[in-house]
């Protein structure tokens, strides 16, 4: 039941609303600005752990037996070393976009009175200063274990670089190391980088002394006490050729693509037309007059 309003009853008066006394702010929560920035920096990390989560099993590594990405010849991972050594093959030209009497010995040390023919290594060296193509290639490979497993040695193909370019017609032709000579190596393959389809063919051979080299496929097992030393002659047939080498192997259940190059850039071949061309050979085959480094044949 509701009582009646007593019209005569002292009310008290309405006054202004107390205020809202609030607990105080925390750190956390003045610092707005930093507190987004913080959070997008959270979300952020965790967008990039489930990415690379995903890559990670998206991604054929190195130890996937079979599905390996090619690496570099500098790979820090890989059980086995490889010291690649290019060069022309004795006997051939280099063709080289310099003058004859601007052009700088193939030897280290430049001896006039020397008539020994410079080392594989100075010639490698000569090219990579000079820029010199040869016309006819010889890549040396020496592969050596670096752990306690053997390592299989699969296959090795050829991967001709597109488009081929025609022979260079060549003014000048010169011969750093004339004179020709069999090699030491006991694995020998030749490969025409022309063919439809490139790939080394293992040939016999003879070395210094005399013996037989067996003409012998792959694979091959090396380990750190069992190198294999493979010469590897790159004929270009009717071409400006620029090629590469894969080497795939396997070790201990991991399987990969090692791919060999001319530091970080395709090996390069070329065919030459040598109708007109001049043609030098270095002083240390003959001599020549003076402080010449090149004397043309004649």
């Amino acid at each position: 039941m509701t009582l009646p309003i007593d019209p005569y009853e002292r009310r008290p008066v309405p006054g202004p609303p107390s205020p809202v006394v609030r607990p105080p702010m925390g750190w956390w929560r003045r610092h707005r600005v930093l507190r987004n920035w913080l959070g997008g920096v959270a979300s952020a990390v965790v967008v990039s752990v489930i990415s690379g989560v995903a890559l990670a099993y998206l991604t054929p590594g190195g130890d996937t037996p079979g599905g390996g990405t090619p690496t570099s010849a500098a790979a820090d991972d890989l059980p086995f070393s490889v010291d690649v050594l290019y060069r022309g093959n004795f006997c051939d030209p280099y063709v080289v976009n310099a003058a004859p009497g601007e052009l700088s010995s193939p030897h280290r040390v430049v001896d006039p009175d020397s008539r020994v023919r410079p080392a594989d290594d100075e010639v490698a060296e000569w090219m990579q200063r000079v820029d010199a193509v040869p016309s006819e290639g010889l890549l040396l490979l020496t592969v050596q274990g670096t752990g306690d497993k053997t390592v299989v040695l699969q296959d090795l193909t050829v991967e001709v670089v597109e488009p081929k370019g025609p022979p260079i017609e060549a003014a000048t032709l010169f011969y750093p190391d004339a004179g020709c000579g069999a090699g030491e190596s006991p694995r020998l393959f030749r490969v025409g980088l022309d063919a439809a389809n490139p790939r080394p063919v293992p040939e016999a051979g003879v070395d210094l002394a005399g013996n037989a080299i067996p003409a012998v496929a792959f694979p091959f097992s090396v380990s750190a006490s069992d190198p294999e030393i493979f010469t590897i002659t790159a004929e270009p047939g009717r071409c400006d050729c620029s090629w590469r080498l894969r080497l795939r192997w396997t070790s201990a259940g991991r399987s990969d693509t090692l791919v060999i190059d001319d530091h970080g850039r395709p090996f390069r071949t070329a065919a030459v037309v040598d109708t007109n061309a001049r043609k030098f050979i270095a002083h240390s085959y003959k001599g020549c007059p003076g402080a010449i480094l090149w004397c043309e044949e004649g």
